[in-house]
């Protein structure tokens, strides 16, 4: 009996050294009480070992957890990790809270309607809409008693406005969608007035005022002045894929270079989406579950596009935000049945194709899930997101 005395005893201590080295959250302060809980352990080996019971050898932490708590009116030991405590504090650091509004910069466009759509359906996030009239051109008479629906008079041209709006709102805050851009109809604004300088002003503000999460609604093939989709739509749009690129830039070298935002851990989501389909109709979809994740796939490099709807742009605005995986990304979205690789894409988008590549870029993302959607995706700067 004696001879098994000391390698129970041997047990104890190499699980308190466990706990004291590898996870560092032995939370005793007074060393009488450690010496009484020593105590207490050997006193129960010996105990069972008297009833001709060895102490459980697969379980040697909970059986220690047990043997404390039975012995009562002494404290818990917590033998979590700290590592896993700290990664959990970072996700959610990373994370924009539930509760807090989203301001959808542009919600008279057709992306930005979606964005606002999206927010009221799931109910999480109260929706501030922005305008630059400052009133709503759509669905005013179903939206006009919605409780969770503001809206406010915004130029994204100018700080001023958007800062005395963070002011108005304050904390309450927890993100803002940029879905503004140059309008079709015309207008005194160029694509560099709004989709560059009105996105660069957007997120000197949000840094300003610590808002957690800036996300962008930019273009697929925006780094690929040498393909067909981009050239079109830079001439039809006056330079617009010139302007949305060097926007993107300008905020990433932001984020990367201003202390309040690396402090603060704000971050950003640019989201380049391929060709845009009208949205889906409101009928034909079940509140709160608008979109299946798994019918979409999300690519870095911007070698792969494809087409998707409007209703599933908006649902990746919102969606990212309960993702630490989409903070400080970029990526391309599609509907997966769409893919092709940029330099065919302008022709398969054009006749309607739904027979996806077998080209694989190596970053495709995929999943059933939105977070297992984001997870996977690689951080602006090379680092793996989380």
């Amino acid at each position: 009996k004696q001879s098994s005395f000391p390698r129970l005893s041997f047990s104890v201590s190499e699980s308190l050294s466990l706990s004291l080295v590898q996870h560092n959250m032995l939370f005793v302060k007074d060393a009488i009480v450690i010496v009484s809980i020593i105590t207490l352990l050997l006193l129960s080996c010996q105990q069972q070992e008297c009833n001709g019971l060895a102490a459980p050898q697969q379980s040697r932490r909970t059986w220690i957890k047990q043997t404390i708590a039975v012995a009562g009116g002494l404290p818990f030991l917590t033998l979590s990790s700290p590592s896993v405590a700290a990664q959990q504090d970072e996700t959610n650091a990373l994370t924009v809270p539930k509760g807090k509004a989203v301001v959808v910069l542009g919600a008279n466009g057709g992306t930005g309607q979606e964005c606002c759509k999206a927010l009221l359906r799931k109910k999480s996030r109260p929706c501030i809409a922005t305008t630059r009239s400052g009133t709503l051109s759509w669905d005013a008479g179903v939206l006009e008693n919605n409780l969770s629906l503001t809206t406010a008079k915004v130029d994204v041209t100018d700080f001023s406005d958007l800062s005395n709006l963070f002011v108005q709102k304050g904390s309450s805050i927890g993100a803002v969608v940029f879905a503004a851009s140059v309008s079709a109809k015309g207008g005194d604004a160029s694509a560099f007035d709004v989709d560059r300088d009105g996105l660069i002003q957007t997120a000197k503000a949000c840094i300003a005022h610590k808002i957690p999460r800036l996300v962008i609604v930019s273009s697929g093939t925006v780094t690929r002045p040498d393909s067909a989709v981009y050239k079109l739509l830079n001439f039809v749009g006056k330079g617009i894929m010139e302007a949305k690129i060097q926007g993107e830039d300008a905020v990433r070298e932001l984020y990367v270079s201003d202390q309040t935002a690396v402090s603060n851990k704000l971050g950003y989501t640019v989201i380049r989406p391929g060709g845009l389909t009208p949205p889906i109709d409101d009928g034909d979809m079940m509140e709160n579950s608008m979109i299946t994740p798994s019918v979409l796939e999300l690519n870095q490099g911007d070698d792969k596009s494809g087409r998707l709807s409007r209703t599933s742009v908006a649902e990746l605005c919102v969606e990212c935000l309960d993702s630490a995986a989409s903070w400080d990304t970029t990526f391309e979205c599609y509907d997966a049945n769409t893919a092709k690789p940029v330099e065919s894409v302008g022709f398969s988008n054009i006749l309607k194709k739904t027979d996806g590549t077998t080209y694989v870029s190596g970053r495709e993302c995929r999943g059933k899930t939105w977070e297992e959607l984001f997870m996977g995706l690689e951080r602006d700067g090379g680092a793996p997101a989380l």
